[in-house]
């Protein structure tokens, strides 16, 4: 029968099957032919009794010839007939089982194609289609095992290097598992998200490196509070780091030490300030023990004793006038300026009562406060303390942090902070152990849809290790197990699980997408992990999507084509380009759309030189015409020269020459007069270092006697001497402008200002300067945080004016920037004295210099680096200009980035 024919594709064999009834029923044209009926049915039986039907067939339906009514005959080629119709049935299920085990070959699905390929066997055993097909596939099992083989252990070892935050050799491995299976979505998503990781340890190992050079810088100044608090910073984004550990524990003395000298000063600043002298005096002198080495307090005692010299002169009136301005200032509820002046008046009268008691009344002002204050810090700690009890940790610590700042020396928020610091180690620790858990899980359930459920499992175990309360990890193990169990009856729902696929791949051939999606959704339903269905829907999804896309796209891109070329006939060429290139960008290397861009260019290159053309010929007719009428005849001669020789059939400019040619004649005898008149202008220019103007009028001499060799000499050595000076600006502009950006560089925005315009001073006609201080303006001004004046108001010669605002948010403090646009009154410069505070009374200030003219000016002063204003809760800031009216547009609060 057929297997003997088995070499055939299958899919051949069945026209072979159309062949056998043809045959069963023509004549026997192949037969060699016989001489009488016996020798025919001789033969006939030879051939019947070794299996070759349509040889025996054929000699019996010859010896009918013989003996058309012999029934023996007839007989056997009924019984043949009957045996190659029992063939055709066997073979049709061969080819069906055939037929579907190619599928699931094709689709890579081996082992449901071996279990078809082996039902082919059984139906012709020894048929060598399916038995060289299964062993393909076994081959290709073996190598597909080996593959799967390295793909997990690359999987495992990327994910294992992810935890050891190796991310080049992560990558690698999920680069090695992503070759090995391209289909795969796993390793490129694996890839993605250790590109990921790789880029934020690299942002954390870049601000690491930024706040230990910006602690190496402040080390070099010996300013060690900020060194360490840098080092901490450096710290806090990796804590592990042995080096900065150690750093910290080397700086930290001197910084204690320092930071103590800074309190001590800023308590003998507030006593000066205070005009507290003598006890400002004793309070620098035991700064100065602190830090022998720092000449501030030694210098401040001096200053002191200087002042007390110069108050002591004429002690009289100067003890009324200190009574006299603090009387004032307490009247105004100025107490701390009050009692600076009554300070000073008791030192230079120390046996006074009045400023005695004038003293005592302050005192018990601030005593007052200073209670209020602690009820505020009280409360400010009974806030972080009902946050610590809720868990909010982050707002508690922002609570307790400001506690300290207010309080440095109270154990309490010190203790409170270390143990928030505790808690968020552990929770560190507990997020780490999650993040094992989640990775452990997640390769499991990759696993788990390979169909892998030995090495799922043995993942989940692992999981199930980490966190052994878990019920996620034990349901998938008993549901692996019961996937197991489930073998016979998966048999069955493989069987229906190959007919939907059939179906959908010969839907899917015949182009109907719709019904083929059907039945691999079909598919899907039996077998909800057989990423094959999952596959081939992505895949006709993604075939219609293209086709609605492109129908869109060449849609779009007729409309962008028809809007280009209606613009390019009103000769809009730049819209038209723009057209084009939007076309090509919806569908691109449309050649039409390619065309019609490069045409448009060439027509926008050709329109753009006309019009250049055009210009350049009036140009020159402009120039031609206004050096005629100044009488510089031979300029003008040379702009309609140049005019003609763009617009040669134009006649006006050959008018115009010959004119000139007239004129050049008649004055030829004056051309020595007007030759040595240029060249006198130009000396004297020349001695006036006015070189610029020389050049000018050493060309008009050259223009009259071009063979004149003084002219170009002089015109060579002014422009050496131009170039030599432009030389020395840019030397000079170029290390103003990296001064510069080094200020701007450290956000130190205000002294960055000064600096671009001592640059921009220096080269006006230089942008970037310019463009840099409009940066920092307007990120100051975009930056804004609270609008102190936004309404313009003038405040007069000698006059203070107090404005009101909420304190700013601790956090913003130390970036704060005060913005102030003014314009001066009085046609002179002065100084605008500015002074902050709270309702405990002033806390610091800064002067501005205003510069003359009648110009709004921009004032950017960088206050955030002030102790008082960072640690205090500042509500108002008043204005005193000295010696000139000043108009004032804005006071704005803002911040740096």
């Amino acid at each position: 029968m057929l297997h003997h024919l088995t070499t055939i594709p299958p899919r051949l064999l069945r026209r072979t099957t159309v062949l056998f009834v043809l045959l069963a029923i023509l004549p026997p044209l192949f037969a060699q032919q016989t001489t009488n009926y016996d020798e025919a049915i001789v033969k006939a039986d030879n051939y019947l009794q070794q299996k070759k039907y349509l040889d025996a067939k054929a000699y019996y339906q010859m010896a009918l010839k013989y003996k058309t009514a012999d029934i023996y005959a007839k007989e056997q080629i009924t019984s043949i007939v009957e045996l190659l119709k029992a063939g055709m049935d066997k073979e049709e299920a061969y080819f069906d089982i055939i037929d579907l085990a190619d599928v699931f070959y094709e689709e890579g699905a081996f082992e449901k194609a071996v279990l078809q390929y082996r039902k082919a066997l059984e139906i012709i055993p020894d048929d060598e289609y399916a038995r060289k097909k299964i062993e393909e596939i076994q081959r290709a099992e073996n190598e597909e095992k080996d593959r799967l083989n390295a793909y997990n252990n690359s999987m495992s070892k990327g994910e294992t290097l992810l935890v050891e935050r190796n991310f080049p050799e992560a990558i690698k491995a999920f680069e090695t598992a992503r070759i090995l299976f391209p289909e795969r979505t796993t390793p490129p998503e694996k890839i993605e998200t250790a590109r990921q990781l790789q880029a934020e340890h690299e942002n954390s190992l870049q601000s690491f490196r930024e706040e230990m050079e910006l602690a190496d810088r402040y080390l070099l100044i010996k300013d060690y509070a900020t060194t360490l608090e840098h080092y901490e910073n450096a710290r806090a984004i990796f804590p592990d780091d042995a080096e900065v550990a150690k750093k910290i524990e080397q700086i930290r003395p001197r910084a204690e030490k320092q930071q103590r000298y800074n309190k001590q000063v800023e308590k003998a600043d507030e006593l000066y300030i205070s005009k507290d002298f003598l006890a400002a005096k004793a309070q620098y002198r035991e700064a100065g023990k602190l830090w022998p080495e720092n000449s501030y307090p030694v210098d401040m005692a001096g200053k002191i004793d200087e002042i007390l010299a110069i108050q002591r002169k004429d002690l009289d009136k100067n003890y009324k006038l200190s009574i006299n301005k603090a009387d004032s200032l307490l009247a105004l509820q100025l107490y701390t300026d009050a009692k600076a002046g009554y300070n000073l008046a008791l030192i230079l009268k120390p046996g006074e009562n009045y400023p005695k008691d004038k003293l005592n009344e302050i005192n018990a002002y601030f005593a007052g406060q200073q209670k209020a204050f602690e009820a505020d810090y009280a409360k400010m700690l009974a806030e972080a303390d009902s946050l610590f009890g809720e868990k909010e940790y982050a707002r508690a610590r922002e609570k307790y942090e400001s506690a300290l700042e207010a309080k440095p020396d109270d154990s309490y928020p010190k203790e409170r902070l270390a143990t928030i610091e505790n808690i968020f180690e552990e929770e560190a620790a507990q997020q780490k152990k999650d993040e094992a858990y989640n990775l452990l899980i997640a390769e499991g359930d990759r696993l788990f849809s390979d169909g892998s459920y030995d090495l799922a499992v043995k993942k989940y175990r692992e999981a199930q290790s980490l966190k052994s309360s878990e019920q996620y990890p034990l349901g998938k193990i008993e549901e692996i197990q019961q996937l197991l169990a489930d073998a016979e009856k998966q048999k069955e729902i493989d069987k229906a699980f190959g007919l939907q696929m059939v179906l959908a791949v010969r839907l899917f051939k015949e182009d109907k997408l719709e019904a083929s999606k059907s039945a691999y959704e079909n598919a899907l339903e039996i077998k909800p992990y057989d990423l094959q269905p999952k596959t081939q829907i992505a895949r006709i999804d993604s075939i219609m999507e293209a086709r609605v896309l492109q129908q869109q796209a060449d849609e779009a891109s007729a409309k962008l084509i028809a809007r280009g070329d209606s613009l390019q006939e009103i000769k809009e060429y730049d819209k038209a380009i723009q057209a084009y290139s939007k076309s090509l960008e919806v569908k691109p290397k449309d050649p039409v759309a390619a065309k019609k861009l490069s045409e448009a260019k060439i027509a926008k290159q050709n329109y753009e030189k006309a019009i250049a053309k055009e210009k350049a010929y009036n140009d020159a007719i402009a120039k031609g015409d206004s050096y005629l009428e100044a009488e510089s005849y031979e300029l003008a001669k040379t702009a309609y020269e140049q005019a003609v020789g763009l617009k040669n059939s134009e006649s006006y400019p050959k008018q115009q020459l010959l004119k000139i040619a007239g004129l050049l004649k008649k004055l030829a005898l004056e051309q020595q007069k007007r030759f040595d008149e240029a060249i006198v202008k130009g000396d004297n220019f020349y001695e006036q270092d006015n070189y610029q103007e020389a050049v000018l009028q050493y060309k008009i001499a050259e223009s009259i006697k071009p063979a004149e060799t003084y002219p170009k000499q002089r015109i060579a050595e002014c422009n050496s001497i131009l170039a030599e000076r432009l030389k020395e600006l840019k030397v000079q502009y170029d290390i103003a402008i990296a001064d510069a950006d080094k200020l701007y560089a450290t956000k130190i925005y205000d002294k960055a200002i000064k600096a671009y315009q001592n640059a921009e001073a220096i080269k006006p006609d230089e942008v970037y300067p310019r463009e840099q201080i409009t940066k920092i303006t307007d990120l100051i001004e975009k930056n804004a945080i609270v609008d102190v004046v936004s309404d313009t108001i003038v405040i007069g010669s000698e006059t203070t004016e107090r404005f009101a605002f909420k304190p700013l948010p601790v956090n913003v403090r130390k970036t704060n920037y005060i913005l102030v646009k003014a314009k001066n009154k009085s046609g002179k410069s002065f100084k605008i004295i500015f002074t902050y505070g709270s309702s405990k009374g002033k806390n610091g200030g800064f002067v501005v210099q205003v510069p003359e003219g009648d110009k709004y000016n921009d004032f950017i002063i960088r206050v955030g680096n002030q102790y008082k204003w960072f640690s205090d809760d500042n509500d108002w800031l008043s204005i005193y200009p000295e010696n000139g009216d000043i108009e004032i547009s804005m006071i704005r609060i803002s911040k740096s980035d």
